[in-house]
């Protein structure tokens, strides 16, 4: 009688196990803390409170890019028009188009997003194993932008941290051309 029962426990805690293993293929976390350092805004401080997209594609792939590119060169306004009482000097940027005509191309790379908490944190969970962008973007004071577009790598099971920081900046949007990159 002690032996069926004993094998009965082995039987679910095996089941249990495998359960588990089967229900996350892999699956890994990326943590992220996420702070800017501007002297001339207090020094460094937490991206509180605000949205990180997790993409399956790079903010500066050759389609994104070739958009880039006619957007620059167009006359005509952006089509999103979703953007009032920004000048045209500021949307023809790196970061005005990423908020206008260039928000249709990148929202199609979007895996998920979440906000980060009052200290510069977020993780993501239950990622599949795999490359992957962080993006995110800020506006400072006379509306410039400041753009991240982080790659990091997911392994199995494994724990990604990645830092958002001056360090790795992609682009600077300023609505003086002379100092957008």
């Amino acid at each position: 009688m002690k032996t069926a029962k004993h094998k009965m426990r082995i039987l679910v805690i095996c089941f249990v196990i495998l359960a588990a293993v089967s229900c996350n293929p892999g699956l890994g976390t990326i943590t992220i803390t996420a702070e800017r350092d501007f002297p001339e805004m207090g020094g460094r401080r937490p991206i509180a409170t605000h949205v990180i997209y997790l993409l399956n594609n790079s903010i500066t792939s050759p389609e994104m890019e070739e958009a880039f590119k006619k957007f620059m060169a167009s006359t005509n306004p952006p089509s999103y028009q979703g953007i009032k009482g920004m000048k045209e000097s500021e949307i023809r940027t790196r970061g005005g188009f990423m908020i206008t005509d260039g928000a249709s191309i990148w929202h199609r790379y979007i895996v998920d997003s979440q906000d980060t908490d009052y200290e510069g944190r977020v993780s993501f969970k239950r990622v599949p194993a795999g490359e992957y962008w962080l993006y995110c973007m800020i506006e400072r004071p006379r509306h410039q932008r400041i753009l991240w577009n982080v790659k990091t790598t997911v392994n199995f099971y494994d724990q990604t941290k990645v830092k958002i920081n001056n360090d790795n900046i992609t682009f600077k949007s300023d609505p003086r051309p002379e100092l957008d990159q």
